[in-house]
């Protein structure tokens, strides 16, 4: 075990925590628990949580670097005086794609093409690693559900009365449809602000589910936000351009063209996206004008579906912001 010099108490987060002499300043709170910190030059960050949280990440980032996903390489695990268990992972990049996407969106308008070219990069990579038949696993009915997130979207945004159905039953399609794809591992909320230049991080969600279904929700991320939220955009010629690639990569492993379940997948990812974070759990009655936007998107896209009408993401905001 690592030396620790750290405060005896830690009744809310501190500001650094030393390990073997190297400091690290905090640097966020993470949605799931736990904080993260950094060291003075970022190259390396050190992630809190309870035990059984730290080693259940731990695990998985070390298992999917093996199986040949672009995720940090893990430097140090131990225990901090406070109880909390810490892992260090090395640096893959000291900003996130979504905060280089923002910035470009600001000053001109969407993700330059140098960035968006490097995001795509990094996707194919992991959809590979996704594809590779070495690491798929079986389908699984509780797995599905973990990913969509479905125990919290019945929680805190059934669907009502008049959706139920439709909602069962678009569940249901879709489930049917995505067990067709080989199933394979998933970071379950992959979006560009967990990206970087060198690879994928925060795994604590991760999961199990169809191949390419994360690689390509992601694209469609920024979307799923009202437009006061919104922090960067994409073009419909970039994201068209991203979805061949990882068409492409899954052509070369013998997999379906992913592409062909972006209705499947945007549904499923809908639903989830209707869904509570940590925060908005412990605070029920925080942002109802959002999730009901949310809620509003999410019902859209089930109707679309079953009536076997595209869903058109461009519509979004559009759909999300009637009364």
């Amino acid at each position: 075990m690592e030396k620790i010099e750290t405060p005896t108490a830690m009744e809310k987060t501190v500001e650094a925590i030393t390990v073997d002499g190297l400091t690290y300043t905090y640097l966020k709170n993470r949605l799931t628990g736990g904080d993260i910190y950094v060291n003075a030059d970022k190259t390396a960050y050190l992630r809190t949580h309870t035990a059984s949280a730290i080693a259940g990440e731990l695990n998985i980032t070390r298992d999917l670097s093996e199986r040949g996903f672009p995720v940090p390489h893990v430097l140090g695990e131990g225990t901090l005086v406070t109880g909390e268990s810490y892992f260090i992972e090395e640096s893959i990049g000291d900003k996130v794609f979504g905060d280089i996407f923002s910035e470009e969106t600001k000053a001109v308008g969407q993700a330059s093409a140098a960035s968006f070219e490097a995001l795509t990069l990094i996707m194919k990579t992991y959809c590979a690693a996704q594809c590779n038949p070495n690491n798929y696993v079986p389908h699984s009915d509780e797995a599905l559900a973990q990913m969509t997130a479905l125990a919290n979207v019945m929680r805190n945004n059934p669907p009502s009365e008049e959706m139920h159905g439709p909602f069962m039953e678009a569940y249901d399609k879709a489930s049917s449809r995505v067990r067709s794809l080989p199933w394979g591992y998933i970071q379950s909320d992959l979006n560009a602000f967990n990206i970087l230049p060198n690879g994928v991080i925060d795994f604590e969600l991760a999961g199990v589910g169809p191949v390419g279904y994360d690689a390509l929700t992601n694209i469609y991320f920024g979307r799923i936000w009202p437009k006061e939220m919104v922090r960067y955009r994409f073009s419909n010629e970039q994201i068209a351009a991203y979805i061949a690639e990882l068409d492409a990569v899954a052509k070369a492993y013998g997999v379906p063209r992913i592409s062909d379940y972006e209705d499947d997948f945007l549904v499923l990812k809908n639903m989830w996206g209707s869904g509570k974070d940590k925060k908005s759990e412990e605070n029920p009655g925080s942002s109802p004008e959002f999730w009901a936007w949310r809620v509003r998107v999410r019902d859209w896209c089930i109707r679309q579906y079953l009536k076997g009408e595209k869903i058109d993401t461009d519509r979004f905001e559009e759909v999300g912001s009637q009364n």
